[in-house]
C-alpha cells in the first residue's frame, strides 16, 4: 500500500532566501536522487511542495509543505533510515529549520 509522507517546514527567522530556495529545490530534487539500494532507480512516486498560502490562519509557524509519495512503507523506510541523498538534505537543511512536523499516513486507513 502507499504511504504518503507530509512534511512541514519553519524556517529560521535568519534563514537567508537563498538557502530557504535551496532546501526547498533539494526536497523537490530528492524524487530523481533517491535510488534504491540495488537497482539504482527512482523510487519516490511523486512529490510536491511549495510556500503556504493558506487564508485559513492555523499555520503554527509552518511556511512550507511537500507532499511525498512512496509506492510502500519499505520504501518509506529506506528513504528515512538509509538513503544517502535523503540523509546529505537533512544534514544541510537543519541549520536553516527551526521547526519540522512530519506525518505519515496509508490514504483511506484510519
Amino acid at each position: 500500500m502507499s504511504i504518503t509522507h507530509l512534511i512541514l517546514v519553519a524556517f529560521k527567522p535568519d534563514a537567508d532566501a537563498e538557502a530557504v530556495k535551496k532546501v526547498c529545490s533539494g526536497v523537490l530534487a530528492l524524487k530523481d536522487n533517491c535510488l534504491t539500494a540495488d537497482t539504482k532507480t527512482p523510487y519516490i512516486k511523486s512529490i510536491t511542495g511549495g510556500i503556504n498560502s493558506s487564508p485559513e490562519g492555523f499555520t503554527n509557524g509552518y511556511t512550507y509543505g511537500f507532499v511525498v509519495e512512496f509506492n510502500s512503507a519499505e520504501d518509506r523506510d529506506y528513504y528515512v533510515k538509509q538513503d544517502a541523498a535523503h540523509r546529505s538534505l537533512v544534514d544541510g537543511a537543519l541549520p536553516y529549520i527551526q521547526q519540522l512536523c512530519i506525518v505519515d499516513y496509508t490514504p483511506g486507513v484510519f
